[in-house]
């Protein structure tokens, strides 16, 4: 199943579009969830996207930002693509579980307008992945902005997916379903705001980066903090980049800066801090 999935991926995220929208629905441990850390993993060893991020904190074998609100994803994709007009834009991969929490059929009015802003960050090269269970308002898991939709049939038939294609109207069947490599947090409650949650003195969700950092600054060395130095280099560029661009972002100037800040190395980018 393992190479029939890799070519049934390609057919799905490697066509002429730069975005596509794509859900898995289905039933209590049905295994949407591990399906579509699946269909990222694959994604990621057929070279298919140039970034990650999800709603869920999980440990892959590559970089996955954890995300759960729309304006600190719409940063991350302006960061990856800084002039959308431009040709060869680079896909961000972006996965949302339980969007029957924060699309549910009894908010449809607030279910398109997100939809709406969410339809704004195709130009940046977003990739968009959800699952939920039947709670997901119809009016905005459409075909107007969804190519497609798999269904996970049951705990019996975890091996078993559906996929409806919306676009050229076909469907097909899977089978043999491999389980993901990938480890994350079953019993974590996946949310996903409009914007990044800290009024009322709510502490807001740091990602993975930041808490590395923060680990390195309680202990003084990456090795005392049991971190990889690489890692954390890596870690203080994304720091350091998301936290000028929201700098730039607020002073309106991230069409001719963001590229800049793009292309500087972790030593530059502390001399423009300073």
């Amino acid at each position: 199943m393992t190479r029939a999935l890799d070519d049934f991926v390609k057919g799905i995220f490697k066509r002429k579009y730069q975005s596509v929208f794509n859900a898995v629905l289905g039933p209590n441990q049905s295994g949407k969830t591990d399906f579509c850390l699946l269909l990222m993993e694959t994604v990621h060893k057929l070279g298919l996207a140039d970034g990650f991020g999800s709603n869920v904190p999980m440990d892959a074998p590559f970089e996955v930002d954890f995300i759960e609100d729309f304006r600190t994803l719409k940063k991350t994709c302006q960061m990856l693509n800084p002039d959308p007009d431009k040709r060869g834009l680079k896909k961000y991969f972006y996965f949302g579980s339980e969007m029957g929490k924060w699309l549910p059929k009894d908010q449809a009015w607030r279910n398109v307008q997100f939809i709406e802003e969410l339809q704004t960050v195709r130009k940046y090269g977003l990739n968009f992945l959800g699952d939920g269970i039947d709670r997901v308002d119809e009016r905005a898991l459409s075909k107007s902005h969804f190519h497609g939709v798999f269904y996970k049939l049951g705990k019996q038939n975890q091996k078993t997916a559906i996929y409806n294609d919306w676009l050229y109207g076909s469907t097909t069947q899977l089978v043999n379903i491999p389980r993901t490599s990938i480890k994350f947090d079953t019993f974590h409650s996946a949310n996903f705001y409009m914007e990044p949650q800290g009024e009322d003195g709510k502490r807001i969700p740091l990602n993975p980066e930041h808490d590395l950092v923060k680990q390195y600054v309680k202990h003084g060395s990456w090795k005392k903090a049991g971190v990889d130095t690489k890692k954390g280099k890596r870690a203080v560029m994304a720091v350091l980049k998301l936290h000028l661009s929201s700098c730039l972002h607020e002073l309106g100037e991230e069409t001719d800066n963001l590229s800049k800040i793009e292309s500087k190395s972790p030593k530059e980018l502390l001399e423009v801090a300073e």
